[in-house]
C-alpha cells in the first residue's frame, strides 16, 4: 500500500466539529489517544488502532491525517469499504494529497463493481479543478494573509501622511481584497459544500439496489459492493436514493453507505 507511513496529528490542523461545551475530552487527551492508535498500528494491532482513531472522531475532532491513518488501519483488516471511505474523507479535507490518492487508486482496483462514468460537462470539471486546486491548510493561510494585507493597507491609507505611503497602502489593500475575494470564495465554496452533491461509499460486502424504498426483493434492480462510490440524491429515515457514476439509480438502506 502506497504511503503506509503513519502521520502525526498536528494540533494546528485539527478541525473541531462540536461546540466546546460538548467536547468529550481536551485536545491534549484526544492527541494522546491518537498517538496511542499510531502505536497500536505499528504493533500491528489494527482493530485496536481503529478503535482509538474512531474514539477521536467520536469526540468531535478530525483532520486529514487522522482519516488517512484510519483508512490504512481499515485496509490492513481487509475492510475495503471503510478504508476507501476514510481516504475519501481525508481527501475532502486536503485535496491533492498524493498518498491518499495513491491508496485510493490501489483500493479502487480491488473493488468488484466496474463502473464506467458518464462524460462530465467541461465547465463542472473546470470548477471542480479550481475549488480543489490548493490544499485546505494552504488556502486558509492565503486567505488569512490576504485579510491582513487588506486590513493593514486600509488602516495605513487612512493614517499615512505622504503620497508615496498612500500609494503603497492602496496597493496593499487592493491586492489583499483581490486575494480575499478570489481565494475566500474558493474556501467558502469548499467549506459549505456549495454546489457539491452529497457523496458516499458502500461499506458492506454487497447490497441489493431497489426501485423503491422497501424491503421487497422483487424490486431489486442491481447489486453494488463495498468500496463503490455513490451520489446521494435524497434520504428518508431508513433509505437513501443513490446514483452511480454510470447513471444507474436506486434505493438502498441508509446504514450501508458511509457519507464522505
Amino acid at each position: 500500500m502506497s504511503g503506509a507511513t503513519l502521520r502525526a496529528l498536528a494540533r494546528g490542523g485539527i478541525t473541531v466539529l462540536l461546540a466546546a461545551s460538548s467536547f468529550a475530552g481536551s485536545l491534549d487527551a484526544q492527541d494522546e489517544i491518537f498517538q496511542r492508535g499510531n502505536q497500536l498500528y505499528q504493533a500491528e494491532d489494527y482493530p485496536a488502532a481503529i478503535e482509538a482513531y474512531e474514539a477521536v472522531l467520536a469526540a468531535g475532532f478530525e483532520s486529514h491525517d487522522l482519516h488517512y491513518n484510519l483508512g490504512n488501519a481499515y485496509f490492513k483488516t481487509g475492510d475495503l469499504g471503510r478504508s476507501i471511505l476514510a481516504w475519501e474523507r481525508s481527501l475532502k479535507l486536503e485535496p491533492g494529497d498524493a498518498d491518499a490518492i495513491a491508496n485510493l487508486q490501489l483500493a479502487s482496483g480491488l473493488t468488484v463493481d466496474d463502473i464506467e462514468p458518464l462524460p462530465r460537462f467541461w465547465l463542472l470539471s473546470v470548477v471542480s479543478w479550481w475549488v480543489n486546486l490548493v490544499p485546505r491548510s494552504v488556502l486558509i493561510l492565503i486567505v488569512g494573509a490576504g485579510w491582513l494585507a487588506l486590513t493593514a493597507g486600509f488602516m495605513t491609507r487612512i493614517l499615512a501622511h505622504t503620497r508615496s505611503r498612500r500609494r503603497l497602502a492602496q496597493s496593499m489593500w487592493i491586492s489583499g481584497a483581490a486575494v480575499v475575494l478570489l481565494f475566500g470564495t474558493n474556501l467558502m465554496v469548499r467549506e459549505l459544500g456549495i454546489g457539491s452533491a452529497e457523496r458516499g461509499v458502500i461499506v458492506v460486502e454487497a447490497i441489493h439496489v431497489r426501485s423503491a424504498p422497501a424491503d421487497d426483493d422483487n424490486l431489486t434492480l442491481f447489486e453494488v459492493h463495498e468500496g463503490t462510490r455513490v451520489r446521494i440524491d435524497q434520504r428518508t429515515e431508513r433509505w437513501a436514493e443513490i446514483v452511480l457514476d454510470d447513471g444507474k439509480v436506486g434505493w438502498i438502506p441508509v446504514d450501508v453507505v458511509g457519507i464522505i
